[in-house]
């Protein structure tokens, strides 16, 4: 506050407590190969500066070290800021002085984190002693507690805390070939949680190793176009990508942009969409009361039947275009459809479900996707009933989110997902059906 020219700021601490388990098998036991608890602390500062132009300030984003002078880290970063030239736009003049609970961190974890990795590791290993035709591997456990306080000038200070939970489960299936040869693969499954309850390891394993069992029971794909059937960790990416179309940023940027009044996939006739950014869902990987620049945050519906209602708008790009302030994260919440998983299968003579991607890679400004099959399960339906089943590995799958969502089908049954990565913060939330079938997507074998 005492520095000349420091206009204004937001401060970030972030206080992380992780424990990490990593397991192998040892003369057929599960034995704990690794055990670490780790502890990390990160002061992350963002400062605006007069620049002494009109309408336009400086800014600047640093990392703050505690174990070098503070005044000098301030003084570079003054320094530094004067020398960019940003249109100028302001922090909320008001906040809300009581901050609604919501549910961020799984107590069971946040009080007793050492009791928790007990009881999970102990579930790990019932997992992994239950006899398998596949080969159990390797697993991994991280449980960390996530303790943030934001700080801005004006005034406002939050504390939160969020609890995650990862989970990595891998087995191999091995058999001899009839010339002697021994051939062997392994599959690999993860799965993120925020609350305990959301984790279901038992479920992990066990798909794990069912599918490990049939990565050896493969053939490559014909290529074609299919239906397609993904999960719900697939929506999750291309749904969190794709809704950047809808936002403030996107316009201001020239990027592609869907604006109200417009449909969300054009000319859809599937199951219309209806999409909502939850912030305040329980457990969710986006659950939050504030916006990094001090925004209350609160569900907010951008796409009804298709159709999207509203752009979502932070306080920067409500400055620079003259809009009203919205929320911008949440979890991205999605109504369901009316169709079993089974019902999904039966929708085409030949569907393909997608079990695993080798690595999804989606563009947000293009909407288009593609990846190697890991693993995929072809349904080929003679009158409505499937009559054959067989397991799919190889070649790739190319699609678009406008495109193949055209005459989309959502499942009744939802589900809630999160992931987090490295380089974000933030994670991605998600709640919605567990599986959708696209239509038309081009399968290259």
């Amino acid at each position: 506050m005492k520095k000349k020219g420091a206009t204004a700021w937001i401060i970030t601490e972030e206080h992380v407590h992780r424990r990490e388990r990593y397991f192998m098998l040892d003369r057929d036991a599960l034995v704990v190969d690794q055990d670490r608890d780790v502890h990390s602390y990160n002061i992350h500062l963002k400062l605006f500066v007069d620049i002494g132009r009109p309408g336009r300030q400086g800014e600047i984003s640093k990392k703050l070290f505690t174990a070098l002078p503070l005044d000098e880290q301030l003084d570079a970063a003054i320094v530094a800021a004067k020398q960019t030239d940003h249109q100028a736009w302001s922090l909320p003049l008001q906040f809300p002085k009581e901050v609604p609970d919501i549910k961020t961190s799984d107590p069971r974890i946040a009080e007793d984190m050492e009791n928790v990795m007990a009881q999970l590791t102990q579930a790990t290993g019932k997992a992994v002693a239950r006899p398998r035709e596949s080969r159990f591997n390797s697993a991994e456990l991280f449980l960390s507690v996530h303790d943030s306080e934001l700080h801005l000038s004006n005034g406002l200070r939050h504390r939160s805390s969020q609890s995650r939970i990862y989970s990595e489960a891998a087995y191999s299936y091995s058999r001899k070939k009839p010339n002697g040869a021994v051939e062997s693969d392994e599959y690999l499954n993860t799965r993120w949680a925020v609350n305990l309850d959301d984790l279901a390891i038992d479920r992990l394993f066990d798909e794990t190793a069912d599918r490990a069992r049939h990565s050896l029971d493969t053939h490559k794909p014909v290529t074609g176009h299919y239906p397609v059937i993904v999960d719900a960790d697939v929506l999750a990416t291309l749904f969190n990508n794709h809704l950047s179309q809808l936002s403030s940023a996107n316009s201001y940027h020239g990027l592609p942009f869907v604006k109200p009044g417009d449909e969300l996939v054009k000319n859809a006739t599937g199951d219309l969409l209806t999409i909502t950014l939850d912030p305040s869902l329980e457990y969710g990987a986006d659950t939050g009361a504030f916006s990094e620049s001090g925004v209350s945050q609160s569900p907010f519906r951008l796409v009804e039947k298709n159709r999207v209602i509203a752009t979502a708008t932070d306080k920067r790009y409500a400055d620079y275009l003259k809009l009203p302030v919205t929320a911008t994260r949440g979890n991205v919440v999605v109504e369901a459809g009316s169709l079993s998983h089974e019902e999904l299968t039966r929708q085409a003579p030949k569907v393909l479900e997608i079990l695993q991607f080798s690595g999804l890679f989606a563009d947000p400004n293009t909407g288009t996707f593609s990846s190697e099959i890991r693993l995929a399960k072809l349904y080929e339906n003679q009158d409505g009933k499937n009559v054959k089943t067989t397991y799919v590995k190889g070649g790739s799958l190319s699609g678009s989110f406008t495109d193949n969502l055209r005459a989309a089908k959502l499942s009744r049954n939802r589900v809630k997902r999160s992931h987090f990565s490295a380089n974000n913060s933030r994670g991605e939330g998600y709640y919605g059906p567990e599986h959708i079938l696209l239509s038309d997507v081009s399968i290259v074998g």
